[in-house]
């Protein structure tokens, strides 16, 4: 299942965030990102089947294999792609990519939190077999904690600028009180 949700309202939740070094905002982003998705990550390991019975030998859990990662991308890695797709070499490829990096300056970053599982079978569970009914646990966790990650990413976003400026801040105080 890949469902996308359109988020209004980030600019202003992110007004602090140009402030901050590059490494800080990619933290700033990943932790913002990764605790707005666990409602839906909690969710989806309760909704989550689990088998009765006598489990084979390297058969994994579905229930507690769910989780949440940042997938980050910038024009650079869009270019370079595209560039491959048609056909063009590595070297092209990489030029192409430094070429978009230079008139992004800094603009075209994305980030995207992908829920996911780290068992083989779980879209067989999800979905279902010509033998086996389906059992969804992530699209049931998907619809009804929709709305609560929305508001979340905001409000998390907020709240980790404001945390690592504070940081930011105490570092640069003791950095000026050693010299």
């Amino acid at each position: 299942m890949k469902a996308k949700i359109k988020l209004e309202g980030l600019y202003e939740a992110g007004q602090g965030l140009e402030d901050l070094s590059k490494a800080t905002q990619r933290g700033v982003l990943n932790r913002a990102l990764k605790k707005a998705a666990k409602p839906l990550v909690d969710a989806a390991n309760a909704n989550a089947p689990e088998r009765e019975g006598h489990r084979p030998p390297g058969h994994r859990k579905l229930k507690g294999s769910i989780e949440a990662i940042v997938l980050r991308g910038n024009a650079g890695k869009a270019a370079y792609a595209k560039a491959m797709r048609a056909g063009a070499t590595k070297k092209e490829a990489g030029q192409a990519a430094r070429a978009a990096n230079r008139a992004a300056a800094g603009r075209g970053a994305t980030a995207t939190v992908r829920v996911r599982t780290t068992v083989p079978h779980a879209h067989l569970q999800e979905d279902g077999t010509v033998r086996h009914a389906a059992q969804p646990f992530m699209s049931p966790a998907f619809h009804t904690t929709k709305g609560i990650t929305q508001a979340a990413v905001i409000a998390d976003l907020k709240s980790e600028i404001t945390k690592a400026a504070a940081r930011a801040a105490k570092r640069a105080l003791r950095k000026g009180g050693k010299k």
